[in-house]
């Protein structure tokens, strides 16, 4: 079994305290009520993705944004928001033990007012007479450390109108993460993507014939009205056939797939898999995914609100065949007063208690 991530705690974290995740598995299933804080904490572990970059953090602030249609965070609210929202002193802490090695990072600092130059302001105020010389702005530091050893810790400024364009991207530097959020399919250029590699479009192609055994292939080709390159997919009997015509099913299973060979050998974390799937699929994609997870020693976290994409997920383990193994855990989230309380069991046990007394996981 591919298990990076041995178990995890957040101290702070958006509006999680004091979670103690227990011992972690090859599945990892996060289910629990609204607003218990399940996507907090796939956000959380991707701190882990290079945890010695600032820009890291930056991103996971900006996730959501994309799944607002008419108002998006400036990047010093998305970064503020990360925080406890009583802070005033703030702190994000987080660890985990991960490849035999204890990490613990945290960013902490505080809200102050500081002046700024005409030059900071030209690009926001272009057409203004009166510019603002003050602004707020989060002064901290950013601290990694593993095995109790101090691996970065640097100084940091971030104001309301600072921009991250343009900013450098640190490659991964410990651990292979990919984060799938609930509206990626949505974004398009999915196709060309996969193409860039051979075996990312086998994968792809083998998941599109649990849909329809007749798609055959993955192309983009030139629209004849437009000049502009267009996603298809090949049919053995209707021929090629936009991607659109397939609607959003497919684009989700595609994702899916992608990420599958993107994450081979690291972690994917996928936040609530059952978006754009019909129900009636989910025993078929989601056997298909766990399976290719394990093949690919990908370690898998997922979380879904759906009772339903559960079942489903616990009903691709034949636990009649398999003895004592048992490759899923499934995490029940609910918030407390002073902390996020988690509950795990054994996917086997979940599953009995399920069919013998529709025992409701989510609490």
């Amino acid at each position: 079994m591919a298990i990076y991530l041995n178990d995890f705690s957040i101290e702070s974290f958006r509006g999680i305290r004091n979670l103690q995740s227990g011992a972690l598995n090859h599945i990892n299933l996060i289910v629990g009520d609204n607003n218990c804080g399940k996507t907090s904490v796939l956000e959380s572990l991707l701190l882990f993705r290079n945890p010695r970059d600032f820009s890291n953090v930056l991103r996971i602030a900006r996730l959501r944004d994309s799944s607002l249609l008419f108002y998006r965070s400036s990047p010093y609210e998305s970064l503020v928001n990360l925080f406890p929202q009583d802070f005033d002193d703030g702190r994000i802490a987080v660890a985990a033990h991960c490849c035999g090695r204890e990490l613990h990072l945290s960013l902490s600092g505080q809200r102050r007012v500081i002046l700024l130059d005409e030059s900071d302001l030209k690009s926001y105020f272009l057409h203004q007479m009166k510019l603002p010389s003050e602004a707020e702005a989060f002064a901290g530091s950013l601290e990694f450390t593993m095995d109790g050893h101090t691996v970065e810790s640097h100084q940091f400024q971030f104001h309301e109108f600072s921009r991250t364009s343009g900013m450098n991207v640190r490659a991964d530097t410990f651990l292979k993460m990919v984060y799938l959020s609930p509206v990626d399919h949505m974004a398009g250029n999915l196709i060309n993507s996969i193409l860039r590699n051979g075996s990312y479009k086998d994968i792809c192609i083998r998941v599109l014939q649990l849909f329809d055994p007749d798609i055959s292939g993955l192309v983009i080709l030139k629209n004849v009205q437009t000049g502009r390159p267009m996603e298809y997919i090949e049919h053995k009997r209707l021929g090629t056939m936009p991607i659109s015509t397939y609607g959003d099913g497919i684009k989700k299973v595609l994702l899916l797939a992608n990420a599958i060979a993107r994450a081979a050998g690291g972690v994917l974390l996928i936040d609530e898999v059952e978006t754009a799937i019909h129900s009636k699929y989910y025993e078929n994609i989601f056997g298909f995914l766990l399976k290719a997870c394990i093949q690919y020693d990908v370690q898998l976290f997922i979380t879904t609100h759906s009772m339903e994409a559960l079942d489903a997920l616990l009903a691709t383990q034949n636990y009649d065949m398999q003895g004592q193994n048992d490759n899923i855990t499934v995490m029940t989230l609910k918030k407390l007063q002073a902390r996020t309380a988690v509950r795990s069991m054994p996917g086997r046990e979940v599953k009995m208690d399920r069919d013998s007394f529709g025992f409701e996981v989510r609490l």
